[in-house]
């Protein structure tokens, strides 16, 4: 039978375990050092760091050593030491406070150390992982939801278009590479909102009355950068960037002295039939639409035949009898239902030319931001859901210029919002359609005989009228109308209440 251990020896060998855990850092540091190494190494928060030589040296000071800093959570208290002639150390007790909160934010982990176990708050890390197709397609139901209960009177044009995304929920790496340059390069995103203030209201009523997804206003963002008199190098022009001969296809006039593809509303009408015609041509799939706008739609059917003529990716077949055993076991086992996922478009496997393979991503990029601004990090510059360009119907009779130089605008100011006339080259007779602010647009009017403006007006409502009967009267949907109005369709009118009604065309 072994001899009982001296009780000495006994505290002898706890005064020694005592007198090493007084040297030991409070508990949690050395994990929390790491773990925030890890996390500074894993996310660069680009949009608050612009410059590149910033991320080295932050990379540089995270790699070299950094004194351990304790936890504010974490106090060390030391009791006052025996007289001097005793030898014992002085005990040295670590104490956790643990914040108490009615809902607590992060997870708690137990970490034990010699013996005893502290309760450690787990570090919140910042990922740069994207949001998952679940995130963001709640994110974006979030925001329909909100656009559903009346788009047309919000007061932000962002928040009219949110109610009509249609490609906020598309997710692919490309994507996410195209909304990661607009972090790090918000001043782009800054300049095409600038550029489109004055037009962008014009072309979502267009695509509202349409019924067409908001993602194809975001077309010219990629297309011009809403410049209305850009050309490329293909001679594809205006806002839309229509190459003549899609644009006489589709109706718009090429003469001397008027090109409708630098036209506002011509070739914004032009536009949105023709990519109208492309998603019923490639059956729905807007991104294929997209593809066909920048490609061409033959471009795209001749990369569609060759994917479908490519042959299958070859199986490898296993022959190791262990694995041919587990693979067995695996079949027969109870099949688990894989979580159901949204399928991909066609477009992405294509090969099509490079350009188009930026192009659709750009796009879809714009409409992930708009979408939700704010989880990307970046803030967009309101614009008032309210017209800043009136059109003005002219007669076939009327001198285009002659009428602008009687009604005292100057011919820069018409030029700039009507940039498919030539200056100084009277255009062939035809009936024109003019975009101006609104006091020019009056002007003008006053001054060109059979001149009208298409402008939003009051209804004051008479005593027994209703959303249908008014409605019916301007020609306009009575929907809409509810909608301009932010009623919900079901209530009463009063007689005297004041309705605004936007023109039927």
């Amino acid at each position: 039978m072994p001899k009982p251990i001296p009780s000495a020896l006994i505290a002898l060998a706890l005064a020694s375990i005592l007198g090493a855990c007084a040297w030991l850092p409070p508990m949690g540091a050395d994990d929390a050092a790491d773990s925030q190494k890890t996390a500074d190494a894993a996310y660069v928060d680009y949009w608050q760091t612009r410059d590149p030589s910033e991320y080295r040296q932050r990379a540089a000071s995270v790699a070299s050593p950094q004194p351990v800093v304790p936890s504010p959570d974490v106090v060390v208290a030391r009791r006052p030491a025996p007289p001097a002639k005793t030898e014992s150390k002085p005990e040295t007790r670590i104490v956790a406070i643990i914040p108490v909160q009615e809902r607590p934010t992060t997870q708690s982990t137990e970490s034990r150390r010699g013996g005893k176990i502290s309760t450690v708050a787990a570090p919140t890390i910042r990922s740069s992982t994207p949001p998952t197709q679940a995130q963001r397609t709640a994110a974006s139901g979030r925001a329909k939801s909100k656009g559903k209960s009346s788009p047309l009177a919000s007061k932000d044009l962002w928040g009219r278009m949110r109610g009509r995304l249609a490609l906020a929920d598309v997710e692919h790496p490309r994507i996410t590479e195209r909304i990661d340059y607009l972090k790090r390069n918000p001043g782009y995103l800054n300049l095409f909102v600038q550029r489109a203030q004055p037009y962008l209201y014009y072309i979502v009523e267009h695509i509202d009355r349409g019924r067409l997804p908001m993602d194809l206003a975001l077309v010219p963002m990629v297309e011009s950068a809403f410049e209305p008199t850009a050309v490329s190098p293909k001679d594809a022009a205006g806002l839309w960037q229509i190459i003549p001969t899609t644009g006489q296809e589709w109706g718009l006039m090429l003469a001397e002295g008027y090109d409708g593809r630098f036209d506002i509303h011509t070739s914004t009408d032009v536009a949105l039939r023709y990519l109208r015609y492309l998603n019923k041509l490639f059956n729905g799939d807007w991104l294929l639409a997209l593809a066909a706008y920048n490609a061409g739609p033959r471009a795209v059917r001749e990369a569609i035949a060759a994917h479908a003529a490519e042959p299958p990716p070859a199986t490898a077949v296993e022959t190791h009898p262990a694995v041919v055993l587990a693979l067995a076991l695996a079949a027969s086992a109870r099949p688990v239902a894989a979580p159901e996922t949204t399928p991909q478009s066609l477009f992405w496997s294509l090969k099509l030319p490079k350009e188009t393979q930026d192009y659709v991503p750009r796009i879809v990029a714009l409409a992930h931001i708009i979408a939700d601004p704010g989880a990307q990090g970046l803030q967009l510059q309101a614009i008032a859901n309210q017209p800043y360009l009136y059109r003005v119907d002219l007669t076939p009779e009327t001198k285009v210029f002659d009428s602008v130089v009687a009604a005292g605008i100057p011919i820069e100011e018409f030029s700039r919002f009507n940039p498919g006339f030539k200056p100084g080259v009277e255009p062939p007779a035809h009936a024109y359609k003019l975009l101006l602010p609104r006091e020019q647009a009056q002007n003008l009017v006053a001054s060109a005989p059979g001149a009208r403006l298409l402008a939003p007006s009051r209804h004051t409502v008479q005593k027994g009228e209703t959303l249908d009967i008014i409605a019916k009267r301007h020609g306009v949907p009575s929907q809409q109308l509810a909608q301009w109005n932010g009623l919900d369709g079901k209530g009463r009118l009063k007689a005297g209440q004041q309705l605004i009604v936007y023109p039927s065309s």
